[in-house]
This record gives C-alpha cells, structure tokens and sequence, in this order.
C-alpha cells in the first residue's frame, strides 16, 4: 500500500480477561500479566459438579473469562429485561465496545453522516446452547427449535447488523464466519471496504464469550492443555487456553483520519486472506505452506520487505502441531524474496497474546491486532509470559525472531508488526501495522481557560464522567483545548448537561466539583441582532451554521427573552438575563471567535442541537479520552435453569419459567383474558409489576416481542390478532384482551357483509372486528387483461380534480368517475365547475363516463354500470369532507369499498390504487419511533374516526391481495395548494389559520410536526405510479421526510414587515374569535389549530423513501416555500370572498401573484 491506500486504527474498543478497556489490556500486556485464573470450586458444586469431578486429575478447574460477562447496559441500548436476558453476551458486549471504540476515536456513535460498515464475527455460543438445552427440558426438543427470539439472540448472523441498527449505520454490515481468524478477516474486508469507497469508516472485531465457565476435562492430543495455560512456542505447552474476549477498532483511510484530526494509532500498511487448501494432514491442521503465501502476500501488499518487521503477533495457539507449523510459515513467508546473501536472524520479536488471556476464538485475531496497535505505536516489545524455552529451537535459532519473557525495545528502525491469525479450516489472515505518521491538522488553540462539554443519560452517569475525564486530564498529558474539542465534536449530546470551564490545569479539580443540575432544555433558539442583519451578518451566519440552521434570527428587541422555553442570544449591548445570553460583537477576532463559542456553548446547555465541527473549523484534533460509563445490570437467564452440570434425568422440571414469587406475578384482573395476557407480558418482558395499561412500546417492544405474544395468542385463544390491531407501540393488556374477547367465537356474531347484524353488536371494537372480517366474495378464475381504463371513485373534491385531470394526461384510456350528481348534464356540469375552481381546463367529455350517485351506493351504482373496460380502481379510502366516530363513517366509506372489492374479484379486476392518509399510521415498534413506510400499520388509539376507516380499508386490502390483486398505497398528509396557481381549498383548517394569522398580526405557537405535500404533486404521483409496474405491493408517503409546524408556515410568510408574533394558543384563538366577531367574516376560525390535529405526526419521523425517485426524475420539491404559501391565499382570496375581504392588504405585497 501507498500512503493513499494506507489505513489509520483511530479507536479501539475492548473487553479482554482482566481488562475492561484497551488502556487496561495494553498495562496487563506491558507488565506480562497472566488472566488465567483458578476457578471457584464452590461455583463448579453450585452448577453441579461432584466432588468426584473436580478432585479427578484430568479435570482442569483454570479458565480466563471477561469482567462483567453477566452485565449488560440494557436502558442504554433499549432493550427490554426480557430481550437483554435472551441476547447472546457476546453481541451486547460487542454493542458496548463498538460505541467505546467510536468515542475513543472522536467519533460520535450515533448520527454522524459518515457511511459506517460494521464487519465481525463470533462463537457458536455456550450461552444460548444452554437456554435452548433448558427450553427443551421445559417444553421438549420442538419448543427449543422453535423458539425464534432465543434464534434471533444468538445467532452469528446478527453480531454486525445489531450493531449497525442499534447504532443507526448505514454502510455494509457483514458477519464473518472463519473460525479462529474470524476478526482479523473481518478487518481485512474493512480495509478493502474503506479503500473501495463503500464506506468512510468502518468497526471491524469479533466476540468470544464462552460461559459459564466449568472447566473441563483433558483429552490428551485434543486442543485444550493439561493445565489450564497456554504457552506458545514453548516446549512445555500442551494445547490451549479457550477464553474469552471482544474487540473492535475503528478504522479509516489515513489521509482522511489525519485531514480531520483523527487520533491515529497505528497504520495498517496491508493485509491478505487465503486458505491451506487440501495440502494439509487433516481439516484442522494448518499448512505452513498456505500461511507463507498469506504473509508473503500481506508484505508484498504493504510495500515493506519482511526484514523491516520488527514483531510479529503470532496465532500462537499452543498445539505442538500448530506452534511448529505456524514457526516455520512464519519464516518463510517472512523470508519469501529476501535476498540470499541476507543471513540476519533474530531481529524481529515474536509473541503471542494468548499467553496473556488464552484462546478468544474468533476475537483471537483482534486482541492480537490491538496488542500490536500498541507496540506500533510506542515500540514497545512486550514480554512473552509463561516463556522458558522454544519447542523448535533449531527452526527459532535460523528465523528472524526472537522470544523473550523480558520487556524490550525497538532501537533500530520504525517499528513494522506483522499480525498472524489462523482459522481452524485453513483460513490465514494478517495484517502489517506501522506506527502513526506526525498530525497534519493544527492543535485547537490554547486559552486561559477551557470549556469542557460533558453530557450523560442520568445525573449519575455524568457525574461517573466527569471524574473519568479528571482523571485523564490529570497531570497535563492530554492538551486541554484538543480535549475540549474531542468532547464537542466526538460525542452524542444526552439530556443530563454540563460545562465545566477553568485554567487548563484547574479543569481536573473543577471537574471533580459539585456541579449544577442540568439547565432546563428549550425548544427553540433566537438570535437577536439589533440594528439588523447586516450589522453583524458574518456572526450572525456563523452562529447560524452552529446551530444547525435551527435558530430564529430576529431584529426586533422589544422581547429580548423571548417566548417561554426559548433561549436567547442577543448580539450587542444587553443584560444578562435567565434563558439570555449577551455575546459583544466588538473586539479582535480570537476574542470574538472564544465569545462565539461561549454562547453556542451555553445554548447547548440549555438543550440547543450544535454543530461543534462547524464551529471547530480547521483547527482541533481528536483525542483519546475516557468513553461513556454505562450503568450496567445482570441480566442472565440461566440463573433461572436447573444446575447446568447435573444431567437431565436428575432435574425435575421446574414449576415456573423463572423464580419470581407468585405474589409479584399475581394477576390483577379478575377477566380471565386479560388475566392470561397480563401473566404473558409479564413473562415476555420481565416485568413483574407490569400492569393491565402500560404500554408496549414504552416497555421496550419491537416487532420480535409483538411475534411472540400474537403467536401465544394463537396458540392460548385461538384467534390471530397481532400488537398493531390493538394500538402498536400504544398496545396494552387490557386494549389486546378487548380484541381478542371480541374475535372470539363466542365474542359477538360475525359480519354478513350488509351492516344488518353489524349494527346489532356494541360497540365500535365490535364494529371493527366485524369489518375486517367482510366477505369480499370469490375471485374470478379469468383475470381481466388489458382493459385501458381506470375507475376513479373520488373524482370531486380538490385532490380528486388533480387526480382525474393528472390521469387523462398520463393514460390512454377513459376514467369512470363517480359524481354525485343526479343526471347526467348536472354531473359533467359538476366536474367542468370543479376543474375551473382549480384552475385546470375542463375534463374531455370523451374520456370520461359518470357513475351518478353517492358514495354510499357504490355496489349498486356498479352492478349497473358497463364496466367491462375497467382494468384499474383509483380509491379514496378516506371520508372526504366528512367528520366523525367509525361507526357513524363506515356506512358511507367502509361498506362501500367491500362491495367495490367484491365486484372487482368477481370480474377479475386486480389493478387498485388506493389514496389513504398518514393519519391512519402510527410509530413503529421500538426504534426511533418512526412512521416506516410500511403496509402493515398500528391501530393507535387516538386516530380518530375517518383515519379509522382508511386504517380498515388498508387492512381489508391486504386480504383482497391474497388472491392476486395488485394494490399500491398511497398515504398523503396535509395538502398544500398547487405549485402553479395556488388552487388550494379555502375550507382547508390550514388557510383559515394562516389568514387569521395574518389578521390579527399574531400566530399560535403550535410546534406540532406535521408532513405536506402540494396537492397537484400529490395527484400527478398518484396517477403516474399508478401505471409504474415497480409500485405493486408498495407504499407511499406522499410527502416531504422534512417535517413542518404551523408555527413554522405562519413564519414562513413573514416579510416585507408581514411578520407576526408568536403567542400562546389562547391568546390567538380569543384573538381570532374577536376579530371574527366584529369582522362577521366566515373565513376566521379559532378552531383551525384544532381542526388540524388529526395531521400532526406525534413526534415520529417520517420515512418518504418510496417516491424520492420519481420526485428526483421530475425535478420536484414537496417542500413548502413562501412563495407557494402566498400564491395559495391569493387563490383563496380569489375563489372566496370571506378570503378577499380579510387578505385585501396583504396579497398586494411582495409581487407573489
């Protein structure tokens, strides 16, 4: 490799025997500390070993196992009880040392925007062996094999991809499975990942968490060693030492890392894989031949002759037959195109860190890659321990290396480390390092004082943190100002706050003091720049860049503090005032830049969102510093199996899954459904308290848990009802027992499909179990081909004009709308009207045909119809313009599109696109709580009863899809006016809130998010992916993924002194309603803000993925823009004389028309 191609180590993240930390695991190597300890016999009894056992001389009661194998930061990461106890050890710890290898590289471990791949592998695991042994003796062989979460809690499949989702990564995540050289492999395909430009940084390790450790018994000629030690190349060795161990480092192309101030370690200069192949005596043993290829390779890679290495980290398992073979690879790979005359030995250290903590299987080869990390980096030779004498003298004595149980030093020479790992198979990997080049990034300027940001989940935590960071800075070492730059560009920002500022050699002590609670975090930030803009812009705009563009920059000072929960920054002459902060413009521009800092600073404090990099500029390195403290707790299932060692003829099985007292899992209902359903949460999440009204989602649930419980519903009731019916992430016992009572055969009388013995039941539940049970009659036999032409059921309203003119455009065939009309001359007179109100020319007569009458008798007004052209449905699952309870809708749009469904099977039409509404979704199941843009949706509880109906229709969709029928989904939110004209409805709740905003100078504070979309974009992707074949089985989110307030569009307007005040709801709607009052004017209404509720998104994050193509291919924004927003209420004043009279002096600004 060329310095171009050459990789930097920046972090490093690690859980060895003994060593928590790779600052601990580099002291033990240092000092030649052995980890292998003598087991406790009381614990061997405790799982079961008898005291013939363990006094028998063959058995070795000696291992090594990682600190806190047992615990987990399970909060942390959001996982349940239930699902830390059933995840494999091995992948939380990995989870743990992933985030510390990320931080200690100064790299965030949640939202950078950097591509990240994730590459690692790990044991079969003896942990979840021994839960699925106890799940079989529980409920049998089946039970165990079937059991999907404890499959899903270990396998080795998802040691990458739980990082990765946890994490929030998007680059590859790739599980390696090579055996013992499963990590070093896994760094391999990193490395080649990062120089192929598939990502910008990457995780590479492996995971080896082998408990409960019983010792076992030698088998001479087997793997294990008669003692308990592992003594590589040593005559004395026996076998190995399996342990266990996790680790991971970060890596990065090393023009990059230095670029950005990265904490380079060392520099892998090259690395290679292959396998022995058949040329071996067996499967398991090595070939020294293939390992000399894989070496030879490695070097001719890295550029750098085996005569510059100066340690190599071997394999070094132990085995007498792998020692001998490794040696001699390691020879003549090292040697391969030396020249002949060059007859040197000895100069090059060789060791092995098993001899410190034994055999970590597939993380043996990244606890040897971040040993020699270390020795790169210093060049420090660490000794060998357990090391008296070589095993193949004669092959030691005329190789290039050297063993030594003695510390050294590299004194000729940069310091080259070769890294061996072998995988039982005949997997070889290695991996050439080279110690660190000088930084290239400037220092981040020295100050009298420094100030640290340090933020944490709970108090507790930060308090841990901020002794952590003492510690580290103590004694000067560390610069402070790198320091004070790592914290702010180098970690996720938590809840818990705090900022500690002193001279660079107080900071320890500041650090260690008491400190204030967390200030109280603010929504919003204003900038207040008196005398405007253009005084101060290049402050303004820096400020502005900090924070992310999240600011609202104001010249008016006649409210300085601004509203409640906003934090103010005034630029010029002011007083300090709680939730202010008063920056001086005025001075040279490192005093201007340190002010600048402070104030961003303190904004942060207060909860502001800041872009520290942007901030930082050029200057600032990363550091290493101490990583986050999680609060860790046990979580481990087998404490609740019988003795693991004590064969199972010997256990009686146990009464209970678990040793709960029977008064904690006491029911608390006397319903025997949501008696049965309480215990089972309780079981699944390891609540004990759980109770008949919290929720799932914030119990920790997710999809798997939702499987769980809708399979044991199956299986215990007989009725298949899944977490979304009974509210998703909103779901509780006793909402999950209502449904399930009510499908119950003895719950209520089931639908006949006309509503007569529907009606008859109580309640909507009832209503609504029914309806998703509707007959939709029998699919034709003979699909219908090739009919041209679409039937458009909502073809009145404003989005369903667009729709109807968008399909004339984009189709050939006529489109069959319903009108509810009743004559013919009255229907088309309807339409033209309708189109005209939209600024769109008049429907071709030709083209369309009229379905005359409501949507009510749609079924009837079918069966008369000639529809044998038909071939598509465009629907509208929505009421529109209607209001009110599901069971006061569904008469009119529910029934309706059962009986469209039932003729469309019957004539085999299979084509449907439907228009549903965002508010018929809900968030996701654990996660961030997004709004996926998936089919499959919650019912939550607060949707209200038209965002019901579409909720159903999608449901009863997905049935109609099991026969064949080819549905696309399209969900819009709140429609925006068109982009050309503005045609927008004045009705709309939106216009009337942001013409009475502009009518009384003032706008609600109403930060509720909420996704738009103009509606002719909405109607022209409606039409045009109708026809796309890529779209069945799709859903769309027709809308932007940027969401918007009403706040934000009421500011949007703003300018040309158009602007108007925030104040609180209240006050705006007493200020509206008065207006109206005395103006008599319709349009004003002080229950807009209410009205537009039902689209507000509930916090969640929008996916819009589905259309960004199409959006892209067309050159369209959903976006709103001022410029739209004006142009809708110049429509609106237009087309509606209430409009026209109240914006009469405002739509003549601004030249928007």
């Amino acid at each position: 490799m060329s310095d171009d191609t050459a990789i930097a180590v920046i972090g490093a993240g690690c859980r060895f025997p003994d060593a928590w930390n790779p600052q601990q695991f580099w002291r033990n190597i240092a000092e030649g500390r052995v980890a292998i300890r003598d087991l406790d016999p009381g614990r061997l009894r405790a799982a079961g070993l008898t005291d013939e056992v363990l006094e028998s001389p063959d058995y070795v009661k000696r291992a090594a196992g990682v600190p806190g194998a047992d615990e987990f930061a399970a909060e942390f990461f959001g996982y349940s009880p239930t699902e830390a106890d059933a995840t494999d050890p091995q992948q939380r710890i990995f989870l743990e040392v992933c985030w510390e290898a990320l931080e200690s590289a100064g790299r965030p471990p949640k939202g950078s925007p950097r591509v990240t791949g994730v590459f690692a592998g790990c044991s079969p695991s003896t942990y979840m062996t021994a839960l699925h042994a106890g799940r079989a003796l529980e409920g049998g062989v089946t039970a165990a094999v079937d059991d999907v979460a404890l499959h899903l809690g270990g396998l080795g499949d998802f040691l990458s991809s739980r990082v990765a989702y946890k994490l929030g990564l998007r680059g590859p995540s790739i599980g390696v499975q090579t055996a013992c050289s499963s990590a070093l492999t896994a760094v391999h395909y990193a490395v080649l990942s990062l120089l192929s430009g598939e990502c910008d940084l990457a995780l590479a390790g492996g995971a080896s968490v082998n408990e409960p450790l019983l010792g076992y018994r030698y088998q001479p000629g087997g793997l294990s060693s008669r003692d308990g030690y592992c003594r590589p190349f040593d005559a004395r060795s026996t076998g190995t030492s399996f342990s266990s161990g996790v680790g991971a480092v970060a890596l990065r192309r090393l023009g990059d890392a230095l670029a950005d101030g990265d904490p380079v370690l060392a520099v892998i200069h090259g690395t290679a894989v292959g396998n022995d192949g058949s040329a071996r005596s067996g499967f398991t043993a090595p070939s020294p031949a293939g390992l000399a290829d894989v070496i030879a390779a490695t070097l001719d890679v890295a550029g750098i002759r085996g005569s510059r290495l100066r340690y190599v980290e071997a394999h070094g398992s132990g085995t007498p037959l792998g020692d001998q073979i490794e040696l001699r690879g390691l020879t003549e790979g090292v040697g391969a195109g030396k020249d002949p005359a060059e007859s040197r030995t000895g100069y090059c250290g060789l060791g092995s860190v098993k001899a410190n903590v034994g055999h970590c299987g597939p993380a043996a080869g990244i606890a040897g890659l971040i040993k020699a990390v270390q020795v790169a980096r210093t060049g420090e030779l660490p000794p060998h321990p357990l090391y008296e004498r070589p095993r193949s003298p004669g092959v030691l004595a005329e190789s290039p290396f050297t063993i030594s149980a003695e510390p050294g030093r590299v004194t000729d020479g940069e310091c080259f480390v070769l890294v061996n790992s072998m995988g039982l198979g005949g997997t070889n990997a290695t991996a050439v390092l080279g110690p660190p080049p000088a930084p290239v990034r400037g220092r981040a300027p020295e100050r009298e004082r420094v100030s640290l940001v340090l933020s944490a989940r709970t108090t507790g935590e930060l308090d841990t943190l901020a002794r952590d960071m003492a510690d580290a800075l103590e004694g000067g070492a560390v610069p402070a100002a790198d320091a004070a730059h790592t914290l702010r560009v180098g970690r996720v920002s938590f809840a818990e706050r705090r900022v500690v500022t002193a001279a660079p050699e107080l900071l320890p002590q500041a650090l260690r003091q008491e400190a204030p609670g967390t200030p109280r975090p603010v929504r919003r930030v204003r900038v207040v720049v008196p005398g405007g803009e253009d005084v101060h812009g290049p402050l303004v705009e820096r400020l502005t860049r900090a924070l992310r563009g999240r600011c609202e920059v104001v010249t008016d000072t006649a409210d300085r503090p601004g509203p409640e929960g906003c934090f103010t920054v005034v630029i010029g002459d002011a007083e300090p005032a709680p939730g202010q902060h008063v920056l001086d413009p005025d001075g040279s521009a490192e005093a201007l830049a340190d002010r600048t800092a402070e104030a961003v600073t303190v904004a942060w404090l207060h909860g502001a969102d800041v872009d520290w990099e942007a901030l930082a500029g050029d200057r600032g390195r990363r550091v290493a510093l101490p990583t986050y403290p999680f609060t860790r707790t046990r979580h481990w299932a087998l404490d609740r199996l019988p003795p693991l060692a004590v064969p199972p003829a010997a256990v009686a099985k146990p009464a209970a899954a678990d040793d709960r007292s029977a008064e904690a899992a006491a029911p608390a209902s006397d319903d025997p459904v949501e008696a049965d359903l309480l215990g089972l949460w309780r079981e699944l999440f390891g609540v004990d308290t759980l109770g008949l009204d919290d929720e799932f989602g914030a119990l920790g649930g997710e999809s798997l848990t939702a499987m769980r419980i809708e399979a044991a519903v199956q299986r215990r009731h007989g009725v298949s009802v899944n977490v979304f019916r009974a509210g998703g992430s909103q779901a509780t016992v006793r909402r999950l027992a209502r449904v399930v009572t009510g499908l119950k055969p003895d719950g209520g009388e089931a639908a006949t499909g006309t509503g007569t013995a529907v009606e008859a039941q109580d309640g909507e539940a009832d209503l609504l179990n029914a309806d998703l049970a509707l007959d939709l009659g029998q699919p034709s036999t003979a699909p219908r081909a090739d009919a041209p032409d679409t039937l458009l059921t909502t073809a009145t309203d404003l989005l369903g004009t667009f729709v109807l003119h968008e399909l004339l455009r984009t189709s050939q065939g006529r489109v069959h709308c319903v009108v509810p009309a009743d004559g013919e001359r009255e229907g088309r007179e309807l339409l033209r009207t309708r189109a005209a109100a939209a600024g769109l020319p008049e429907p071709d007569p030709e083209r369309v045909r009229l379905l005359l009458g409501g949507p009510a008798a749609l079924g009837e007004l079918l069966e008369r119809h000639d529809g044998a052209r038909i071939g598509r449905v465009v629907h509208r699952a929505e009421p529109v313009g209607r209001t009110g309870s599901y069971a006061q809708l569904r008469t009119e749009a529910l029934l309706p599109l059962a009986d469209l469904l039932t003729w469309m099977r019957k004539r085999g039409v299979q084509d449907f696109s439907c228009v549903s509404s965002l508010a018929a979704c809900g968030t996701a199941l654990g996660g961030e709580g997004a709004i996926r843009e998936n089919r499959d949706q919650p019912l939550e509880p607060v949707m209200d009863g038209p965002a019901t109906v579409a909720w159903v229709a999608e449901r009863l969709l997905e049935r109609a899809e099991e026969d064949g029928m080819r549905v696309r989904v399209f969900r819009t939110g709140l429609l925006l006016g068109a982009t050309g004209n503005g045609a927008c409805d004045p009705t709309d709740p939106l216009w009337q809130l942001l013409a009475g905003s502009l009518a009384v100078g003032m706008h609600p504070r109403d930060d509720r998010p909420m996704a738009v979309t103009p509606v002719d974009l909405a109607a022209r992707a409606v039409a045009e992916l109708s026809f796309a074949p890529g779209s069945v089985g799709r859903a769309y989110h027709l809308a932007g993924e940027t969401p918007v307030t009403p706040a934000s569009l009421c500011e949007l307007l703003a300018g040309g002194g158009r602007a108007t005040r925030t104040v609180p709801d209240r006050q705006w709607q007493r200020a509206v309603a008065l207006h109206a009052l005395d103006r008599e004017n319709e349009a004003l209404d002080p229950l807009a803000p209410r009205r537009l509720s039902r689209f507000a998104l509930g916090g969640g994050r929008l996916e819009a993925h589905a259309w960004s193509a199409w959006l892209a291919r067309g050159g369209h924004d959903p976006a709103p823009s001022r410029e739209l927003l004006w142009r809708c209420l110049d429509f609106a004043a237009a087309h509606h004389q209430a409009f026209a009279e109240l914006l009469a002096e405002h739509t003549r600004t601004q030249g928007l028309r």
